[in-house]
């Protein structure tokens, strides 16, 4: 998945990542105040898996910090 890959969104998401210096604590609040958390879950499982993004999980498996990878910092056009 390259930059011209990314939509709107996935987009916004790397940048909101790069915006807290590349490591985002606890992107969801609590569960239930976010009405597009179903779409950021999509979101970051697709960064994941196009290795532009490292998630650790809870212990519900819920993501809890998201980092950029290198990979993630070219898709952004930061080298």
């Amino acid at each position: 998945m390259g930059s011209h890959d990314l939509d709107e969104s996935r987009r916004e998401l790397l940048a909101r990542v790069l915006q807290h210096g590349g490591v985002l604590a606890a992107p969801f609040g609590h569960a239930g105040e976010n009405s597009h958390e179903s779409r950021d879950l999509a979101d970051i499982a697709a960064l994941e898996e196009a290795g532009h993004l490292v998630i650790q999980r809870d212990d519900e498996g819920r993501p809890s910090r998201l980092e950029l990878t290198p990979s993630g910092y070219r898709v952004l056009g930061i080298d």
